[in-house]
């Protein structure tokens, strides 16, 4: 009988919807960094899937003439282009609203956004500060990935961008403007709270 009964309580427990699960002990940095990393890496991953090549050696840029530089520019530029358009739309609508659904009063998940607005104005400013990102990384994952600074893992040499060594360069950056945007806003806050002390 006990044994019966102590089955019917584990069974009582098991469906519980309020019971703490595992994954809910992971903060949510390690969460929401995870899920920009994973956007980022999707991000050219799809891009490479649609057939496009982005990797660019740097020593045949610079023995080439000037209207093969001139073309390898617009690649770079259409590149960078579908870069951004990809990043953007999974920020908007995959990154952003789960990062919203991790706020709490104890918990306030929306400081990792660098855009926490809605609709079309979300999409505006995602796009902006995606083209930053994109434009940036772009140059330097490529140089890293010439000088040999970024191990490849799927072998030869001067492969260019690739899904993984680019979501780890757009983490670490996209960390750092979002430590800029923080720095700016508590600054601004101070500023703002001994005005009003002063004008009281």
């Amino acid at each position: 009988m006990k044994k019966n009964k102590e089955r019917e309580v584990d069974d009582v427990e098991d469906l519980n919807p309020y019971k703490v699960d595992k994954l809910s002990k992971i903060p949510s940095w390690i969460t929401i960094n995870f899920l920009k990393y994973w956007a980022a890496a999707a991000a050219v991953f799809f891009i490479l899937i649609g057939g496009i090549d982005i990797g660019i050696d740097f020593s045949e840029i610079e023995d080439q003439a000037n209207a093969t530089a001139q073309s390898s520019l617009d690649l770079s530029f259409k590149i960078i282009v579908l870069i951004t358009l990809g990043l953007t739309l999974i920020f908007t609508y995959i990154v952003r609203p789960i990062v919203r659904l991790l706020y709490s009063r104890r918990n306030n998940t929306y400081r990792y956004n660098m855009v926490n607005n809605k609709g079309i104005i979300a999409l505006l400013l995602n796009w902006i500060y995606m083209f930053f990102i994109s434009f940036t990384l772009f140059f330097v994952v490529i140089y890293f990935g010439y000088k040999g600074w970024i191990p490849n893992i799927f072998g030869g040499v001067n492969y260019g961008i690739e899904p993984f060594s680019y979501g780890l360069f757009f983490l670490i950056l996209d960390t750092i403007c979002i430590l800029i945007k923080l720095l700016i806003w508590n600054v601004y806050q101070r500023i703002k709270y001994h005005r009003q002390i002063k004008g009281a």
